[in-house]
């Protein structure tokens, strides 16, 4: 599992490449728009040393960028957040709110009628959501200090959302195909989830509450379930689902002093039903 989460590494360069390029230690905020087509919107709003990018291609984008300090403390170096948002299509729509210090977002959209919200508050977090596609939507919310989230749609009618609070935490949510459904939710520090789903009506839940749980959910075919929640200290979940219609189940729970409890599953075939429950 933790091999996957290299993938980040790609969204930073992604990051990088996309968004700002501005200098840490410049002084004062930065702001650059670029568009060409018809009935683009975009609204920048920014206190201290920050940078924002916007290039729209297309008709009726709208991009909306919100960047602060943190309120009531003094720092010599306030800010330093940077956003680039990038759109080209019709009727895409991203937002843009980030609070502290290094803070790091970049939103790619390209075809139709997608949307994105980024959400950071805290110290050195990274969010990439890239879409591909029609009617996509990505929602990203992280608190708290080098958290990273990278969202991967390709198709139409994808959602993913990412909720992270904590210390260094990581998602990687990976969508190739129509109306597949994740949705990350991690509490705590060191906790790491990378979902794949390649197909159609997919769906993945990761709920994780706690230090250093890990989860891994790779789906091929159409119209698969994964549900999988642990909470405690050091606990592992894999998944892999090779058909249509099946339906997983984890829940794990229990702290350092139980030991760790791990649980692989490995699905070929349609119509399987498996449920996994292990507790101290």
């Amino acid at each position: 599992m933790k091999t996957q989460i290299t993938i980040i590494a790609a969204a930073v360069a992604f990051a990088m490449s996309t968004g700002a390029s501005a200098q840490y230690w410049a002084s004062g905020s930065d702001s650059t728009i670029y568009q060409e087509g018809n009935s683009n919107t975009n609204a920048v709003t920014q206190w201290g040393t920050q940078t924002s990018r916007i290039h729209q291609e297309g008709n009726s984008n709208a991009a909306t960028v919100t960047q602060d300090d943190v309120a009531g403390i003094a720092t010599t170096l306030p800010g330093q957040n940077k956003s680039g948002i990038n759109q080209i299509g019709q009727t895409n729509a991203a937002t843009v709110a980030q609070l502290g210090a290094f803070n790091d977002s970049t939103v790619y959209q390209q075809g139709n009628t997608n949307t994105a919200s980024i959400d950071q508050d805290g110290f050195k977090n990274l969010s990439v959501s890239e879409a591909i596609g029609n009617s996509n939507g990505t929602n990203i919310t992280q608190v708290g200090k080098f958290n990273d989230s990278y969202a991967y749609l390709e198709g139409n009618s994808n959602s993913a959302t990412v909720s992270q609070d904590g210390f260094e935490n990581k998602s990687v949510i990976e969508q190739v195909g129509n109306s597949n459904i994740t949705e990350v939710t991690q509490n705590g520090d060191f906790n790491d989830s990378y979902v794949h789903l390649n197909g159609n009506s997919n769906e993945a839940y990761v709920n994780q509450d706690g230090y250093s749980l890990d989860s891994t959910i790779l789906a091929t075919g159409n119209s698969n379930i994964h549900h999988v929640m642990q909470s405690g200290y050091n606990h592992d979940s894999y998944i892999y689902t090779n058909g249509s219609n099946n339906v997983q189940n984890v829940t794990q729970s229990g702290y350092l002093w139980g030991g760790n409890h791990n649980s692989n599953i490995v699905t070929h075939g349609n119509s399987n039903s498996n449920t996994v429950s292990q507790a101290h």
